[in-house]
């Protein structure tokens, strides 16, 4: 199997262009959690499409990397014991990487030795130094209709980032094929009661399961995660990066009516450059509040974008 998926891997690399580091830029807001590794709880099954045939991979371990100035892809993998590719498509990439970005670096079974150190984290700010605002939103089983907010964004030309768990997908399968068509951003989002971790890699799963099932094996709602109903922490991060993902911050939920008041204040809107912002879905006021809330950001300057957009220097 080794031999196998080294190989397969190695035919995932032809035609892969080299990607050059970017200039040190600014660093994204994170708190760091301490942990020398971080190993899949539960293998998930990913794909990555390098060919018209799509590669199923089963990746064994991962690692969270914050880049440093002078990395590459191939250096990162060759230390992280993966492939290029492999990081690029599953962290989204579609820009050179830069000082201070976060990684996640999927591991198949290899021989070679990790020499990588973890560094989970909770996601708080954007990276990118364009004149933007991250802008996501939750989906969850409670979720309502969502052709308001669809059609709002789509008369803006604005793709943001969608946080969905299993149950919407699955009682919602015409509004995951739309979202998709319109080239929205999905992730894991995951309610917990209680923290168990077997069963957050267990939810976690099902949501891909279901993803994929609906939109084939080459979609994927990693790497960002949101876990609703538990208070964010970096042992919380720690957690996620054991199963493949970069947590988002719960800190920065934002009530849409309110969200839209305080954005009156050119001033006050100004400031929300570089911001990651979560809306609720299962809003009616967000469908309402939405209109207002992306006029004003635009008259700040400000250009809504999902959230690999925003953690790419």
């Amino acid at each position: 199997m080794r031999v196998i998926g080294f190989v397969l891997g190695l035919c995932c690399l032809v035609g892969c262009a080299s990607t050059a580091p970017n200039p040190p830029t600014t660093r994204p807001e994170i708190a760091t959690a301490t942990s020398a590794s971080a190993t899949a709880l539960a293998p998930t099954p990913i794909a990555l499409t390098a060919t018209p045939m799509a590669l199923a991979l089963t990746w064994q371990s991962y690692t969270v990397y914050q880049v440093e100035a002078g990395d590459s892809l191939e250096s990162i993998a060759e230390r992280g014991a993966s492939f290029p590719l492999f990081i690029s498509r599953y962290n989204r990439l579609n820009r050179p990487i830069g000082a201070g970005q976060l990684l996640i670096v999927p591991r198949l079974e290899s021989d070679q030795v990790n020499r990588l150190s973890s560094t989970p984290a909770l996601i708080r700010r954007g990276l990118t130094s364009q004149n933007w605002v991250g802008l996501s939103c939750d989906l969850d089983a409670k979720a309502g209709l969502i052709e308001p907010i669809v059609t709002t964004l789509a008369s803006s030309a604005i793709s943001i980032t969608f946080f969905i768990d299993h149950n919407w997908i699955e009682q919602n399968p015409q509004g995951v094929q739309q979202l998709a068509t319109a080239g929205h951003e999905l992730a894991n989002g995951v309610a917990l009661a209680q923290l168990e971790p077997e069963a957050l890699s267990q939810a976690l799963l099902r949501t891909e399961t279901s993803l994929t099932k609906q939109l084939g094996m080459d979609a994927s709602i990693r790497p960002y995660l949101r876990i609703w109903g538990q208070a964010s922490s970096p042992e919380l991060a720690e957690l996620a990066a054991q199963n493949g993902y970069l947590l988002f911050d719960n800190a920065q939920e934002r009530d849409a009516a309110e969200l839209a008041e305080s954005l009156a204040d050119p001033q006050q809107a100004a400031s929300y450059r570089g911001e990651l912002i979560a809306l609720d879905c299962n809003s009616a006021e967000t469908a309402a509040a939405l209109p207002l809330i992306i006029e004003r950001l635009q008259q700040a300057g400000l250009q809504p974008q999902p959230i690999a957009e925003m953690m790419q220097p």
